[in-house]
């Protein structure tokens, strides 16, 4: 156990970044903020009146 640490010690900092970058995700989603949101866009729902009518529910 201890020789596969010694490995990993070198690559840390990756670590500690992919930790620190989950956690801002985690905490963002928890939130509600928007990441890498260009434009102002609706938030996407599954109700609710659309102007897409066309699909196999909508045929008589």
């Amino acid at each position: 156990m201890k020789e596969t640490l010694k490995e990993l010690l070198p690559m840390k900092w990756y670590f500690l970044y992919v930790a620190a970058l989950l956690a801002w995700l985690a905490y963002a989603n928890l939130v509600g903020d928007r990441i890498l949101s260009f434009g102002n866009q609706e938030q996407w729902s599954s109700g609710g009146s659309s102007s897409h009518r066309s699909g196999i529910m909508h045929h008589k």
